[in-house]
């Protein structure tokens, strides 16, 4: 809004001439806010972030933020950790190592990522991690693993476009949430990570291609076809996926839509194993159609550094004519007791049949988890969990310690 500021009055002296009105002022014009590189503020962002943004030359140095607008955002946040931000940030290669011991089982990741921009508009990028354990979604394989080697392509006149091909971590694209998502820094459970029933589904690292488009702030929408078996040599186009992200001030709700053929890795909900297919026969077979929903909602409120998350799942087997549900929710707390740490606790139900696990008197998969998370020194963190599964029939305690750092000496140690 333009602000006019009034001439002097006209009234003066009796028989004194009175001088002209001066022109009107107008003032400066206030510049419109200008699109961010990071569009959100809160933890996590609505999408995957472009390839390009707007911005046609990159930076020299990256942008000053505020201390509280930095510690109230997660390590996997682009903000924080440069690795997914965009193709103008310089090549980068990050190491990560997680171990993580809960009730009797051990786990452990090493994890190196890398990109290499190849033009404002145009990136390389690949992970490869080595892995010990079940503990992480995102990691379901065990020993040396290509979980990550893609292209991805951003058209200059619209940057809100972005196609990915290649080897893909369909866990980095569907199902993101802020605050329980990321097992090497947030909840132990599997159940607070990516959705069961979409995990079900093929939802992990798979060979195949996407496309996301973000329309304004406020919309997104993605989609990928990818092949049901991971490895290359049963590679067939006969999975799909889709999303659709809304933001509505703090608040971010996506929903997920997946399918896909069981590739021989036995995924599904828990009582499937016992259902009697007939010829003596249990459980789903390879080759199966199976196909999944998800509802996935986050809230964050900055003034007390409070996350709130929920999800729900619905998997089904459509050989079978079976399915099963899961559930979680919580909150998580940020900088509560020093900078960057984090307290969460949430409750959720792994995927489960409840007419079949009535019938065969099974206990409900069901957990409470509260852990605690913080930094030990730069580069590395300390977390301890307490859960308490199965119908609170069960207790356990874990501990995890994660490192984290750039093998490129121009970058900044991550928190």
């Amino acid at each position: 809004m333009l602000r006019i500021e009034r001439g002097a009055s006209r009234r003066g002296a009796k028989g004194i001439a009175l001088p002209a009105t001066p022109p009107v002022k107008v003032a400066a014009p206030i510049p419109a806010p200008q699109s961010p590189t990071v569009r959100f503020t809160l933890p996590d962002r609505l999408h995957s972030p472009p390839v390009a943004t707007l911005k046609s030359t990159p930076t020299t140095s990256p942008p000053v933020r505020k201390p509280e607008t930095s510690a109230q955002l997660p390590d996997s946040s682009p903000i924080r950790n440069p690795l997914r931000t965009n193709a103008l940030t310089p090549p980068s290669l990050v190491f990560q190592g997680v171990y993580l011991y809960q009730g009797d089982e051990t786990s452990a990741r090493a994890r190196l990522t890398g990109i290499y921009p190849l033009s404002p508009n145009a990136i390389v990028g690949g992970t490869v991690d080595v892995v010990t354990g079940r503990a992480f979604s995102d990691s379901p394989n065990q020993g040396f693993n290509v979980n990550e080697l893609y292209v991805a392509l951003s058209p200059r006149e619209l940057p809100g476009l972005r196609f990915v091909v290649g080897q893909l971590d369909l866990t980095s694209y569907f199902d993101r949430n802020s605050f329980a998502k990321d097992g090497a820094s947030q909840f132990f459970n599997s159940v607070f990570q990516t959705n069961p029933a979409l995990s079900a589904t093929g939802i992990t690292s798979r060979p195949g291609a996407l496309v996301n488009l973000s329309l304004g702030d406020n919309l997104e929408a993605k989609a990928a076809v990818f092949s049901s078996a991971r490895g290359l040599g049963d590679f067939s186009l006969d999975a799909f996926a889709g999303e659709v992200g809304v933001r509505g001030g703090n608040l971010i709700v996506r929903g997920t839509y997946s399918t896909a053929r069981d590739a021989g890795s036995n995924s599904g909900f828990d009582e499937i194993f016992s259902f009697n297919r007939g010829n003596n026969e249990f459980g789903l077979q390879r080759g199966d159609r199976e196909e999944a929903y998800g509802v996935n909602a986050e809230y964050f409120i900055p003034n007390i550094r409070l996350g709130l998350f929920g999800r729900y799942g619905h998997y089904n087997n459509q050989a079978l004519d079976r399915g099963g549900d899961t559930y979680s929710f919580g909150l998580t707390l940020l900088d509560l007791f020093t900078s960057n740490d984090r307290l969460g606790i949430g409750y959720g139900q792994g995927l489960s049949n409840s007419t079949l696990r009535r019938r065969e008197d099974r206990d409900n998969p069901t957990v409470l988890e509260v852990f605690y998370d913080f930094r030990v020194v730069s580069g590395l963190r300390l977390g301890v969990s307490v859960q308490s599964r199965n119908d609170f029939s069960e207790t356990i305690a874990g501990v995890r310690l994660r490192t984290e750092f750039d093998l490129l000496p121009r970058f900044r140690t991550p928190d």
